[in-house]
């Protein structure tokens, strides 16, 4: 059969490149093919959805036409299937592999050209079948096969995201990858809403209306999915609308429809088979799979969707919590499951009926529909019961034998401490040099390895499994004094699962701290002349270069001609999580010895534990037994050690015993550290989980700015304003994003990298672990609305991709975004795209370009809070209109000499911006229109101004009346005759003047600020 034998084709395709991958592809010349060849396993991949679609469907009127169809597939594919399983047999034998290369690239070719023929054809029958499926009730294929159906639409989209196919296209779309990414979430909820339908036991006739409903859906889908194969040459994939085609596909998986909602519910509320009894694994693994779904359905609501109650949304988000405490329960083998089985079969079917209903009121009330004020009351009361059912699960397993085995995020949340809403991990102040212990005879060794031996490029492998502590030995090495005082140069470079070769070059080159104007010019240089820049300021040098976290050889075959060797004793260190990717990297022939890195000791373990949760103190002695116990647990694995220690930091002291009972249950093997960011996620505070999974949306490994992060949180609505204590000013929602940030960080999920010149997280990052699990669909339970996809999308692209895009097509179809983040995007326009102005809900807006002037109507963005422009040069200008945006807190005019101005004509018509709480780079006249410029931004607290006194002799800048200002940067483009007078408020902390030429006799005046904690003298600020 057609099916059977293209499976087989893409078996032999996989063990053919395995042989052929084992040699340098350079030389085999398989480096070539290697385009080639991936584009013909994915178009063998994108005929397994229609092969098994025309072999079982079950009517009769197109049997024939799809029997024929199925065979000229496997006609197509016949005679090449077995010229590549005969050249897979000659390549187990070879020594020739570039023969067998030769001989395979007309297969290849040929193949792939007969499969792309029938692209016209496999679309007419997904129009074909999905019309029938519409016009005929009921489905024209079985429950089981429907699900393997969409199993294989499903592989198709991971393939597509996966293998980074759009970003491949000059044109990308990524708006596009974006709602595949929603579309296949939406896809496995309908999987797994069958799969617990059939568990149910539902008989076939009320099972009827959702598999046709389904089916219809998934066909869409289907063709779809096959369409975005030929995103290249398909000009309608590069049309907006499909966008919106995806949506409307979305939008008809969700019940916001009368007839999808009574569909959805009739199968819920149908009578249930006595059998359905969590009796096997795959039982269990069906009714978390519907209640993964459920979660992500409810996450959705209370994130995406803004219509609800407050009074609702709290029931809501208590049905949350109640839906992940039973989705704990169910990840356990609990002794009495039978017992409760019935139970909680019946409320996470409730729990169902509670979604979909709030899904089709949300959309009702939106469309101010008076007649369903009745259906939203039974609604809310169906919410509150639902409620109630899982809070007596909750009590009856707190009663039974097992409750204290149970991972429950409410067992903990009743002993978190109750004297202030945030509690930092007990006496520990987060460091960027991080406490680490038995790593003292690990770096020894390999500082051995580096210092001595001969005097030849050597490399030394570091190998070990996630969340070993291979990048903290790696660090503590490379900054070691013995290190330092025996190389010349240092370089450092993080290279990841996704990696760009040139990125990683310029990020090598950057490495070496040279200056930004340097560091700009390696952007614009090719692959080639990267590497002999590096090369060149290599050689006749004692070098070590530190390549952390590679994943595949390639890396290394891309970099190693970059790394002369000429016998001054240089070092590459390596870190790698794969044995056979260290054994593979090689200078000449000479094997390398790896260095793995062993687990910590039981005292090792207990020392680091204790460190992480007391600080400096020691542990009490009732908590030490409990404690080493704890850390045993963690089986020697860092990473695990201090998550734990995030936990335990944040309860009382009689939960140690619960931690404990779930720390048991660690598994020996490389998914350990999984059940402990599960363990951690599941004891979140409800407001801190999206905060850390949007670290997701960034790149692995990258160093984030946290007063930016801070500000994405405050815009997507994460951080919400606390109930004010009496005789007490509210905080300010950055201050409580901070609290945010430092709750996590004592949680050990975040990690400084950088700290501010007063002590504060400058930078911060997460472990690829925990990068790894935010992203991961089937744990994030993060919502795929398009208010947070900007940072989806565009947070992807590194600062040396930077290129010129027209995103005409974001402001075409996301109106209602609150985020726009084109930062990293070079936009053409010589002034902010007019389109932008219909994005009303924006909270958030950066843009980079070759624009010099913001238009008039950017008050439209009435909403807006932060405004960042990232400019070529000069000085671009701010409308009168800016005065206008009052809810405005922070804007940004940045760039190399980059400034802003700000209107100073008839400011005593204007409202001013008194929220305006940070201002960079402004350009200041020393003449009193800067004075009441000033005036307009009562309350801002940090500032940074460049000072323009071209046209005067006398010069003064008072600012002493910006009563709230903490933190000041003071640069000149010119200067009058005479030294300038400056008044500063008191109560300044922090300082930083550059370029003033005053005499050093004006230092007085910063003598007198009694708060100043930083002072940054940067050249030419004082002369004589």
């Amino acid at each position: 059969m057609a099916s059977t034998r293209v499976d087989s084709v893409l078996h032999n395709l996989e063990l053919l490149q395995n042989n052929l991958e084992k040699r340098d592809s350079f030389e085999t010349g398989f480096s070539n093919l290697r385009e080639g060849f991936e584009a013909l396993k994915l178009n063998l991949l994108f005929l397994k959805p229609v092969l098994l679609c025309a072999r079982n469907w079950s009517n009769d009127q197109l049997k024939v036409r799809l029997r024929a169809f199925l065979s000229k597939i496997e006609a197509a594919v016949n005679r090449p299937g077995m010229d590549i399983n005969s050249l897979y047999l000659r390549s187990k034998s070879s020594f020739n592999l570039k023969s067998v290369v030769t001989a395979l690239k007309p297969v290849v070719s040929n193949l792939l050209r007969n499969i792309e023929s029938f692209k016209q054809d496999i679309i007419d029958i997904y129009d074909t079948l999905s019309s029938c499926s519409s016009s005929e009730s009921g489905s024209c294929l079985r429950d089981y096969e429907l699900v393997d159906f969409i199993d294989s639409v499903l592989q198709n989209l991971i393939d597509l995201l996966s293998r980074r196919y759009f970003e491949s296209m000059e044109d990308y779309n990524s708006a596009l990858h974006a709602h595949i990414e929603a579309l296949e979430d939406k896809l496995t909820f309908l999987k797994n809403f069958i799969g617990f339908a059939k568990f149910l036991g539902v008989e076939e006739r009320e099972l009827g209306d959702l598999l046709a409903h389904v089916q219809v859906v998934a066909l869409n889908a289907a063709r779809l999915s096959y369409k975005c194969l030929f995103y290249k040459e398909d000009e309608e994939m590069h049309d907006p609308r499909m966008c919106s085609i995806i949506s409307e596909l979305l939008e008809k998986i969700n019940p916001v429809d009368l007839q999808v909602y009574e569909t959805y519910v009739k199968v819920l509320k149908a009578p249930k088979s006595p059998e359905s009894l969590l009796t096997t694994q795959t039982d269990m693994q069906i009714l978390k799979d519907f209640n993964d779904s459920l979660i992500s359905s409810l996450w959705e609501l209370l994130w995406c969707r803004t219509s609800f109650a407050v009074s609702v949304k709290d029931q809501m988000k208590r049905l949350y919590e109640g839906l992940r405490f039973l989705r704990s329960i169910l990840n356990e083998a609990q002794e009495n499951m039978n017992e409760l089985n019935d139970k909680i079969v019946a409320v996470i079917s409730e729990a169902g009926i509670v979604v979909f209903s709030l899904f089709l009121n949300e959309m009702k009330e939106l469309g101010v529909d008076s007649l369903v004020v009745g259906e939203s009351a039974e609604s809310c009361a169906m919410l509150v019961n639902t409620n109630n059912n899982v809070m007596l699960i909750v009590a009856q397993l707190r009663g039974s034998s097992i409750s204290g085995s149970k991972p429950s995020c409410h067992s903990f949340k009743g002993q978190v401490r109750k004297t202030t809403r945030f509690k930092p991990s007990r006496g520990r102040v987060p460091m960027t040099d991080e406490f680490v212990v038995g790593l003292e005879d690990e770096a020894k060794k390999v500082i051995n390895r580096l210092e001595r031996g001969s005097a030849m490029l050597q490399i030394v492998p570091i190998v070990g499994m996630p969340g070993l502590g291979k990048t903290t030995l790696a660090k503590k090495i490379y900054n070691s004094p013995p290190v330092r005082a025996h190389f010349h140069l240092f370089l450092w470079c993080t290279v990841s699962q996704e990696y760009n070769l040139k990125n990683l070059l310029v990020q090598i080159l950057s490495s070496l701290g040279k200056q930004a104007s340097v560091n700009e010019e390696h952007k614009v240089l090719d692959e080639i002349d990267l590497m002999l820049n590096l090369k060149k300021l290599l050689l006749k040098n004692r070098y070590l270069v530190v390549l952390d976290d590679v994943w595949d050889i390639g890396v290394w075959h891309g970099l190693c001609h970059s790394f002369p060797d000429d016998r001054t004793g240089s070092r590459i260190l390596i870190t790698t999580r794969e044995s056979s990717v260290a054994s593979e990297v090689r200078i000449g022939v000479d094997s390398v010895e790896l260095h793995n890195l062993r687990e910590l000791t039981k005292e090792e373990s207990w020392e680091l534990l204790q460190t992480k949760v007391f600080g400096e103190a020691h542990c009490p002695p009732p908590l030490r037994m409990l404690g080493e116990k704890i850390a045993r647990n963690c089986k020697g694995l860092p990473l695990t050690i201090v998550i734990i220690a995030g936990i335990l930091s944040t309860i009382e002291d009689e939960a140690w015993s619960e931690v404990d009972s779930l720390t048991s249950a660690i598994a020996y093997d490389t998914d350990r550290c999984k059940y402990t960011l599960e363990l951690s996620y599941m004891n979140l505070p409800l407001h801190l989980i999206p905060c850390l999974l949007y670290f997701g949306a960034f790149r692995e490994d990258q160093e984030i700015e946290t007063e930016k992060l801070t500000r994405l949180w405050i815009a997507e609505g994460f951080v919400s304003a606390e109930e004010p204590v009496q005789d007490t000013e509210p905080k300010r929602l950055e201050d409580l994003a901070e609290e945010y940030m430092m709750h996590l960080i004592g949680r050990n999920l975040i990690m400084v990298a950088k700290q501010g010149h007063t002590g504060g997280v400058k930078t911060c990052r997460i472990h690829d672990l925990l990068h790894e699990f935010c992203k991961d669909s089937q744990t994030r339970k993060f919502p795929t609305g398009v208010a947070w996809l900007h940072l989806l999308l565009f947070s992807q692209i590194e600062e040396t991709d930077s290129f010129i895009a027209d995103m005409s097509f974001v402001f075409g179809i996301y109106k209602k975004l609150r985020v726009l983040d084109l930062e990293q995007i070079f936009l053409r326009h010589k002034v902010l795209p007019g389109e932008v102005e219909a994005l009303v809900e924006l909270r958030y807006l950066g843009v980079q370009g070759a624009m010099s002037s913001i238009p008039s109507t950017i008050d439209k963005l009435s909403n807006l809070e932060t405004f960042v422009v990232i400019a070529e040069s000069g000085t671009v200008s701010l409308p009168d209109t800016i005065w206008n945006m009052t809810k405005l807190r922070h804007l940004h005019v940045v760039g190399w000499n980059v400034t802003c101005s700000l209107p100073s004509e008839n400011l005593e018509n204007t409202s001013g911006l008194s929220n305006l709480d940070t201002l960079s780079t402004l350009i200041v006249t020393l003449d009193d229109r800067a004075e009441n410029i000033m005036r307009k931004i009562p309350n801002v607290r940090q500032l940074k101004i460049q000072l323009s006194a071209a046209e005067c002799s006398v010069g003064c800048c008072n600012l002493s009346h910006l009563s709230s200002l903490e933190a000041l940067e003071v640069l000149a483009e010119s200067l009058p005759s005479n030294p300038v007078e400056f008044s500063f408020p008191l109560q300044l902390k922090e300082l930083v003047l550059g370029g003033l030429y005053l005499p050093w006799s004006k230092i007085s005046v910063i003598e007198e600020l009694p708060d100043l904690e930083v002072l940054i003298l940067l050249g030419e600020s004082f002369v004589g």
